[in-house]
This record gives structure tokens, sequence and C-alpha cells, in this order.
């Protein structure tokens, strides 16, 4: 027996059978004996029967039934009875006939019922097991089967895989054997055939499809395909990353296009300028981000003034282990040289001379896991006194990211927790250990519009080195102070809020306030903290947002501001 048609017609109170037996009722009221040619007083119901229920109790229809004895016969009661009926999902057909007698007429309701189901199958299920759906539904072996109780277990299979994603899936078909008496639930859950790639001239198509957990042969889920399109468009080569679907060979499957732009994703910056701290400079940096269309990148950085030389390399692949090796982990070799003073909040005219490498690996979801070694030697310049030292590094650090774009998040969060263990070797090794936290949130308020909020806390243990101790004050924690004349300390707590709101695609402005301080020993005396507020500016470049921030120190008026420079968000 097929059950198409009962789909369609449920949301219209599954009255089809009911309504072919209208023919019926209106012949039988044309049988009923009259006065004269026409019905001038309607015959009184004198008995109502139900015929053909064999599990369904009388009771239950009749509980139905509107009509009683002792009523009038009337046929738009008659037929609103038979739609109660019908409505109760349990039968195939329901009519009725008319039986006169001498002291008025007997109302019979034919019932024919449906069958008691045997065994449920589920075909063309792969997302849930059949014992997961059958837990799911209403519907049950040795039960007579209930048409209305049917729609309403289609409606929650389909809404279960609704929410859980699997955008194409659905109930295509439900029919029950006629002979075996087995009711079959036939499901299309839309399976991706193909993924191909349109305009990606540079990148490697490889690059692209490695980031997508989506893969032909698995069943299309908009969650899984909406994480997949942010991995892809956070590797920052790309404007544009829109999926269009088209019809597979059969119509359980479906083929994703991905449509691609480009966006420049090499730069050279050159400049100079002059400091009161720092006298005259000038600095050349070059950024390859996608080298040779691999997602490899390669950062060369160089800065040549009276009182600070500075020099950076640093190389980063997203997929150290190929892909056909079933795992995924990045790489990161960063070296640089500094020759100069006031290099980590110091007066001190020192060589900073060091390397490090890391090893990142994705875990569960959007939580990371990243492991780094690292080690400097520090050591005194021209006139210098102090006592030299080697600093050993190994740290590791886990995080939770849910943002939509790294460079310039419009939604989501950003979590990591840090642990690192160092050795600092002079004539003697001491050891310390320190432990960080940061926590940053994205909240759109309204279109173009977001809230950034951020919380930075620290804690060192032992002999920590200058150059691993916490700061506040400066570009990036708190604005409107000089890094030179920054707090720094063992411990530190540092809040950062931003109000941003996007003009176009090259311009945001922000309007920030900082607040923190870093210390040794004891709590946090509040009252030390420092403060800092002011707008600023943001232009958008590939390499990240050009930051230009007028920070005016907490109880100054707007004339005591400090521009302060960078690239990326503060946060």
């Amino acid at each position: 027996m097929k059950i198409k048609q009962i789909i369609l017609i449920a949301g219209c109170g599954l009255l089809v059978a009911g309504l072919l037996s209208m023919g019926a009722v209106a012949q039988e009221f044309e049988a009923l004996p009259h006065a004269s040619g026409t019905i001038e007083v309607s015959p009184l119901i004198t008995e109502i029967e139900i015929k053909g229920n064999k599990f369904v109790p009388t009771d239950e229809i009749m509980n139905v039934i509107f009509t009683r004895v002792g009523d009038s016969l009337l046929q738009e009661k008659i037929n609103g009875d038979l739609k109660a009926i019908y409505g109760l999902g349990y039968f195939s057909d329901v009519s009725v006939t008319f039986e006169a007698k001498s002291a008025g007429t007997d109302v019979i309701f034919i019932v024919a019922e449906n069958p008691k189901i045997a065994n449920i199958v589920f075909e063309g299920n792969t997302v849930y097991s059949t014992a997961e759906l059958l837990a799911l539904i209403s519907t049950k072996t040795g039960e007579i089967l209930n048409f209305k109780t049917l729609q309403g277990d289609i409606e929650k299979i389909n809404s279960k895989y609704k929410e859980d994603g699997y955008m194409l899936a659905r109930i295509v078909d439900v029919e029950t054997d006629e002979k075996t008496n087995v009711l079959h639930f036939k499901i299309i859950e839309g399976v991706v055939e193909a993924i191909t790639l349109e305009g990606n001239e540079k990148t490697k198509d490889y690059v692209i499809l490695r980031e997508l957990n989506t893969k032909p042969g698995s069943v299309l889920n908009n969650k899984t395909l909406k994480a997949d399109l942010r991995r892809v468009f956070n590797l920052g080569f790309f404007s544009e990353v829109n999926p269009i679907f088209e019809p597979g060979t059969t119509p359980n499957n479906v083929i994703i296009v991905l449509k691609i732009s480009e966006t420049r994703s090499s730069t050279i910056n050159f400049g100079g300028g002059y400091g009161e701290t720092e006298g005259w400079f000038g600095f050349v940096d070059l950024s390859v981000n996608n080298l040779w269309g691999t997602a490899q990148s390669v950062l060369i950085r160089g800065q040549l003034g009276e009182s600070l030389s500075t020099y950076q390399f640093k190389y980063n692949n997203p997929w150290f282990i190929p892909e056909r090796l079933g795992d995924h982990a990045s790489f990161t070799f960063r070296r640089w040289l500094t020759i100069g003073r006031d290099i980590y909040l110091t007066d001190e005219d020192g060589i900073y001379n060091g390397w490090d490498v890391s090893l990142g690996k994705p875990l569960l979801g959007d939580f990371n896991i990243a492991w780094t070694l690292g080690s400097e030697l520090v050591s005194p310049h021209d006139t210098a006194t102090f006592e030299g030292y080697q600093s050993d590094t190994i740290g590791i650090t886990f995080s939770y990211d849910t943002r939509d774009f790294w460079l310039d998040p419009k939604k989501g969060q950003y979590y990591t927790f840090s642990m690192k263990k160092g050795w600092k070797r002079t004539t003697t090794t001491t050891n310390f250990f320190k432990l960080s936290s940061d926590i940053n949130n994205y909240f759109p308020t309204h279109e173009n519009q977001v809230l950034a909020t951020h919380i930075g806390t620290g804690i060192g243990f032992g002999d920590v080195p200058v150059g691993e101790e916490f700061w506040a004050g400066g570009p990036n924690t708190v604005r409107g102070h000089y890094a030179t004349d920054a707090k720094r300390g063992t411990r530190k707590l540092i809040f950062n809020v931003e109000y941003r709101v996007t003009f176009s695609d090259m311009f945001q402005g922000v309007l920030f306030y900082d607040w923190g301080d870093a210390w040794n020993l004891g709590p946090p005396d509040f009252a030390d903290f420092i403060s800092g507020w002011g707008p600023g500016v943001r232009v958008n470049t590939p390499l990240g947002p050009i930051r230009l921030d007028y920070g005016i120190p907490g109880g100054e008026g707007f004339g005591a501001g400090i521009m302060h420079f960078s690239i990326g968000q503060a946060f």
C-alpha cells in the first residue's frame, strides 16, 4: 500500500479518503424515504453503528463522532463525522450507509483498518543507524499503522536531519508491503558527488581541498561546510569563497562548485622615520604569504637605526605533514637578531640572538595544540655592563578558535592558555615557569559594527629573564603609554575593549579603552594600574590591518595623546 498521497495531504487533515466517500453519502441521502417529492423534515437517527474495525475500539471511534441518536439526519454533520473518523489515522477508507426504519434511520459507518506493522525498514540511511531512527519515531511494530502518527514520524526524521545540518536529507517515500505488512521509509540524504574549484589561478587545488572535511562520497552537512569555508577563507589568500550547488548524476547526489576570488598575498614595504627615543631609522619588510601557491609563507624583516637594529626571518607551513600521510600539523620557524637598547623594556644596550620552532595540531572541533622550543642568547653591546645569559624554553599552548576571519574578526571567540618552562644559563643555571591566558570575544552589534573584548593574565615563577617578563604599556597592551615607560614584572592583568565600525573594505574606525598593570609578587594593586583610551583607524592590506591608534593616558587631556603604529588588530 503506497503512502505517498497520505504524506502530501496530511497537512490538510488527512481527509482524501473521507472526501471520496462523499458521493456515497449523497446517494444514500437520495434513497431516504420522502413524505413528498422533496425532504421537508429530516429523519431522526435511531441508531449509530461502526462496522469493519477489528483492532481499533469502537468507543475510540464513537468519541470523535458528533452525530448522536435522536439528532436529525444532516448531510453536513455526517460529512464532518467521516472526516473525524478518518482523522484518527487508523483507516485507509471510511464510508457511511443508511437503513430506514419506521421510527427513523440507522447510520452505519464502515471502516477499513490499516494493517498491523510486522516490521519497519529504513532505506538509504547512512548518517543515522536504523536503531537510532526507530528510537526517534512513535510508529512501532505490532501496532496498527496510523497515518497521523506516521506523518509526525516523517516530520521528526526530517527535522532531525535538518537540525544536525544535513540540508538536503529528507524522506521521499513511505510504503507498506501488502503481503508482508513491512513498512518502508525511503530516505535521500544528499551525497556529495564531486567538489570542483573555479577562480584559483595561483593557489593549488590541493591547498583548498585539504581544508575541507566535506569530501566526495560524504553526506552534505551545512554546519561542516560552513566550518570548511571559514578555514579556506582564513588562509588569507581569497577575498571571496562562495559555494554553488549543482545536481549530480542521481537525485541523491549533489556537486559543489566553489567559486573563488584570489587576492594579493605578497607585499614589500619599506620606509623610515625619526623618533625621540629611536632616532633615525629605516625598515624593509618582504612578505610572501602563498609561496608557489602552496600556502607556505616567508617573512623577512629588517630595521636599521641609530639606537636599534633588528632582523627577523619567519617561515610557516600550515601542512608540514602531507595530507596523504593521514595527519595535519603546522610548522613555524623564527630566527631573529636584535642589537640596541630599549629591548624588552630595559635601558640596557644588548644583543639578542634567538630562534624558536613551533609544531601545531588541530584537536577536536575548534581546539588546537602547539608545542614550542626556543633559545635566545643575550649579551652586552658596546658599553653595557649587565651579565649575559642564555634562555632555553619549551612550551605548550592550547587554543579554542571560532573566529570567522582571524585577521579581522566580526564574530566568535579566541581563547588561549599557555605554559612555558625555561632555564636561564649564566655561570650557574636557574629555571623559571610561566602561565598565561588570553580571552578574546567578538560580538556583532549592528551591521558592520563589532564589540571586541580581551582579558590577558599571566604569572611567572623562579628566575624569569627580562625577555620573558610581562609588560603593560605600549601599542599591544595599554595604549597611551610609551613602551619605554611601560611597567613590567612577573605578573600581569590586562583588559581591553574596542568598538569597531567598518566603513568600507579598506577602512575601519575604532574607539578603544585599555586598563592593566604588570608587577612583581603579591596580589594586584588596582590603584597602581594604568589606563588609556582614544580613537583609531585600520587600513586593510594583504598583511592584515595597518593600525593607527591615538592613545590618551588615563586622566590626561586629548592633547597628551601618543600615536601608535602597528600591523594587525590589537587582539
